[in-house]
């Protein structure tokens, strides 16, 4: 018998850490979506942000809730099995030739696009500008089964284990935004070793850079990017006051270019969202430099030092990346992914896989910086 009800995590109230196991419907398709039974779904950097209902993250959960008169079903990275296909589903992947059925291992694009603006139609699906997130502006993957939109499904090679496959969409970001500028013999510094920012620094490895250097105040993950291979890990210190903010960024700053030799790193990707990296990632990069942005700021505004001088005058270009590109960032994960090389650095960086019950936990280790990469199975 098809169950009706299924267990779910959702975010329930706008407050921090109102987030809990629910029974929830079980989603019916619409004729062009997919049915998929979840087997594992990973923890993200934005999941905390909402978990700690941080503004930046708002007004998409109270539009998706509507001001919480409902909770909202959290997650937006996950792998597991088609169990129903609409009358209306064809083409997956944007490939003709691949076929989707009953019991295929698939992931999928948390993006739900509409396939119409100006932006879709000009190959520029990650900016659509009617895009819905899973997991933000509708129900995600963190549940028993999750209905999307078959413009969205990835099928899997059927033999990559599920928690590598569960962490694609967020090594899409790292494809995205590590591989944004040539990489190969480029000096690279990242700041901030969120998973991201770790899938990031295998990126930047694994395609040939010269040098990678990191910043990280969590221990626990400076240990790991040391057990994947970079070349410098640098150490940060929490400072509190506005005198001690200033005199870590000087710190920083200086033993990143030191690290980097001539007058700092080519490329330095911001991962953390902390205006102080921010600040150091702008400041440290050489002159005609890149710095590619990619953390989410707790709050909305950041504000430049020095503007005139830090961006204009040292001719340093700043990209701003949002998702992957779909589909050709994520064909090139799957070459990634396909290497033994990255699946072994790959696993060295999810260090936590727990029953979806014990979810707090693995986020509260994710916030402290006790973990890595955290996947849920269900």
């Amino acid at each position: 018998m098809n169950p009706t009800t299924m267990p779910s995590i959702q975010l329930v109230s706008a407050s921090a850490g109102a987030m809990e196991v629910r029974e929830a419907p079980v989603p019916k398709i619409k004729p062009d979506e997919v049915l998929i039974e979840v087997r594992a779904a990973a923890v993200c950097g934005s999941d905390l942000h909402l978990y700690q209902w941080d503004e930046s993250i708002r007004p998409k959960l109270l539009r998706a809730s509507d001001n919480f008169k409902h909770g909202v079903i959290a997650g937006h990275e996950f792998c597991g099995h088609v169990v129903e296909i609409g009358s209306e589903v064809g083409t997956i992947m944007d490939d003709p030739d691949v076929k989707l059925s009953v019991g295929d291992f698939v992931s999928a694009e948390s993006h739900v696009v509409c396939g119409k603006c100006y932006q879709c139609l000009s190959g520029e699906k990650h900016v659509c500008v009617n895009d819905k997130i899973i997991g933000f502006d509708r129900d995600g993957a963190w549940a028993r089964y999750i209905a999307l939109p078959s413009s969205c499904i990835w099928k899997n090679d059927a033999e990559l284990p599920f928690e590598i496959a569960a962490v694609q969409e967020p090594l899409g970001n790292a494809m995205h935004a590590a591989a944004h500028f040539p990489l190969k013999d480029q000096r690279v510094v990242i700041y901030g070793l969120g998973p991201i920012g770790m899938f990031s620094a295998i990126i930047a490895l694994m395609h040939g850079a010269k040098q990678v250097i990191t910043v990280e105040i969590s221990e626990t993950r400076a240990r790991i990017a040391k057990e994947i291979g970079c070349d410098s890990v640098i150490l940060g210190k929490i400072a509190r006051t506005p005198e001690e903010r200033a005199a870590e960024r000087a710190r920083i700053q200086a033993l990143v270019r030191e690290a980097a030799g001539h007058d700092g790193p080519d490329v330095a990707l911001e991962m953390s969202g902390h205006p102080d990296a921010i600040t150091n990632a702008v400041k440290s990069v050489r002159r005609g430099g890149k710095v590619v942005a990619f953390g989410l700021t707790k709050d909305s505004a950041y504000t430049f030092d020095d503007y005139s001088k830090d961006v204009i005058f040292n001719g340093v270009t700043i990209q701003g990346i949002i998702g992957r590109r779909i589909y050709d960032t994520w064909y090139k994960v799957r070459d990634l992914v396909r290497l033994p090389e990255a699946r072994e650095k790959l696993r060295k960086v999810i260090t936590e896989v727990l029953p979806y019950t014990e979810f707090r936990g693995g986020i509260e280790k994710m916030l402290k910086g006790e973990a890595g990469k955290v996947v849920l199975t269900f």
